[in-house]
Formats: structure tokens, C-alpha cells, sequence
């Protein structure tokens, strides 16, 4: 049976000692805020708080299973605690983002639809061993696509009748999370889901990194400015 080499553990241990030390972070930041003041940091410690569940899961090799793909000569294994986590803190990533822009409940609605959508076709690419996974893979691109255009014209349509501060804060945040998002299509397609061009350890390293950048450091950069935060409050009433 396909075992993880020590080198995928150390990742795993990194991604979870990383994700706690977040949680721990914006656990004490909402912490500090009085009740009805402390949306965004609650948001943000269920983000990490849940990827550092999943990545626990999988240090302790209980978030896997080995997977034979077409074309592949071996056994890989195969990450579904980390679909597991995608599935509940991308909607909450883009919940933050939502709040900050002021944004409609109706584009809110439609961001997380998509959203669910996306990480759903994208978990059946990935547990699919036939080469039918390619087709799960380009649904999967095409609503990320749809998302991205909803979070780029719909939400940041409601951003720009917020506060400057706001404003600027928002589009730092909604270009880091699409640019980033946006290597995971490319590592799934360069992983051993895919073609299997890089390894196993290369994969969840870079998973791995990409994971901390994505929920640590969106939180911190979402997190740093508390004027920004108060003036964004009232939306959430």
C-alpha cells in the first residue's frame, strides 16, 4: 500500500502548526472586539481553524486513500481532507470579501453557489481515476471563471461606492485571493490528479504553501487595519 514519503509529512505538520498559530491569531483579535465588532475576525478564525482541522487530518494519514489514474504507473495518493476544507473555507474567503464590498445579498448568493460548484466538480476531478477527471477539471475552470467575473464586476461594483479605504482594501484582497486561486488549477493540472509532471512531496509542499498564503495571509492583510474594518460594520447590520 502507497505510504506517504516523511518528506509530504513535515508539509503536512508545517500546514498544520501554520493554520493553528493563524487560528490561535484571529481568535485572540476577535477577542479584543466587542460583540457586533468582531464579524470579520470570527470569519477568518473559522477559516483557518477549519484548514487546520483538515491539515491535521491529513499529518495524521487519515485524510487520504491511494488512487490508480489512467496513465499513471503507480498509486498516489489521494487528499480528500483537503476537499473537505475547500469546500467550507473557500465560501467563507469569499463571505469576507462580500462584507467588505457591501456587496447585494443576491451577488453573496451567487459568489457561494459558484463557489460550491467549483470545488464540487472540482473533488469529482480529483477522486475520478479515468481520464474522465479532464472533464470534471474544465467544468471545474469554467465556474471559476463564472466566479471570478461575479467577484470582479457584480461585487466590485459595491465596492466602489464604498468608503477609499474600503475600496482599496477590497481590491488588494479580491486580486491576492484571484491570483492565488488561480495556481490551483495550474498544480492540480501539473500534480498527480493531472499529468503527474511534479511529485508527490513538490505537490503538497506547494499546496501546502498556497494554503497558508491564501487563508494566513488574507486574514492578516483583511485583519491589519481596523478603520478599514469599522468602516466596512455597518453593512453587516
Amino acid at each position: 500500500m502507497v505510504e506517504p514519503s516523511d518528506a509530504v509529512q513535515v508539509w503536512l505538520w508545517i500546514g498544520t502548526i501554520g493554520m493553528a498559530l493563524g487560528a490561535l491569531a484571529f481568535l485572540f483579535m476577535a477577542a479584543r472586539e466587542r460583540p457586533g465588532h468582531r464579524w470579520f475576525q470570527t470569519i477568518t478564525f473559522f477559516i483557518v481553524g477549519i484548514a487546520g482541522i483538515a491539515y491535521l487530518a491529513m499529518a495524521l494519514k487519515q485524510g487520504w486513500f491511494p488512487i490508480a489514474r489512467e496513465g499513471q504507473s503507480m498509486a498516489e495518493p489521494f487528499y480528500w481532507a483537503r476537499y473537505v476544507d475547500w469546500f467550507f473555507t473557500t465560501p467563507l474567503l469569499l463571505l469576507d470579501l462580500a462584507l467588505l464590498a457591501g456587496a447585494t445579498k443576491e451577488a453573496i448568493v451567487w459568489l457561494l453557489g459558484l463557489d460550491v460548484m467549483m470545488i464540487t466538480t472540482g473533488f469529482f476531478a480529483g477522486v475520478t481515476s479515468s481520464n474522465l477527471r479532464y472533464i470534471w477539471f474544465i467544468v471545474s475552470a469554467l465556474v471559476f471563471v463564472w466566479l471570478l467575473w461575479v467577484l470582479l464586476s457584480e461585487v466590485l461594483k459595491a465596492a466602489n461606492e464604498r468608503a477609499p479605504e474600503v475600496k482599496a482594501k477590497f481590491i488588494q484582497l479580491a486580486v491576492l485571493l484571484a491570483v492565488v486561486w488561480t495556481i490551483y488549477p495550474i498544480l492540480w493540472l501539473l500534480g498527480t490528479e493531472g499529468f503527474n509532471v511534479i511529485s508527490i512531496t513538490g505537490e503538497v509542499a506547494a499546496f501546502t504553501i498556497i494554503d497558508l498564503v491564501a487563508k494566513v495571509g488574507f486574514g492578516f492583510l483583511l485583519l491589519s487595519n481596523r478603520k478599514v474594518l469599522e468602516a466596512a460594520r455597518p453593512s453587516l447590520v
